[in-house]
């Protein structure tokens, strides 16, 4: 597995451990593990980044109707929150280095 992986299965994690316990600056962990994970694996297609913006955008207005399930609902609401702030976090990430490397100029030049 390499690192990508694994920092998608711990979002994931801290996801679901903040859905099921009060974890504090859980929702700043998500971001933070966002970043770095779209720092480290620049996403080049604007396809894939688009796909992340619409996830960070649409998921939690969404996923607020899984309240109405009994039991799990308010544990998946809050799951899928989770991993929309963790796909914001690798949209900035992603969006921020494809900015940059528009306005500055090519290494070989």
């Amino acid at each position: 597995m390499n690192l990508e992986k694994y920092l998608i299965a711990l979002m994931l994690l801290v996801a679901l451990i903040a859905a099921i316990v009060e974890v504090p600056y859980s929702s700043l962990a998500l971001l933070l593990l966002g970043l770095g994970s779209g720092f480290m694996n620049s996403i080049d297609d604007i396809m894939e980044r688009t796909a992340y913006l619409l996830v960070a955008i649409a998921a939690p207005a969404v996923s607020d109707n899984l309240d109405l399930i009994p039991a799990v609902g308010t544990y998946l609401n809050a799951i899928i929150d989770g991993i929309a702030i963790a796909a914001a976090g690798i949209w900035i990430a992603s969006f921020s280095t494809a900015l940059v490397s528009r306005v500055m100029p090519d290494s070989a030049s």
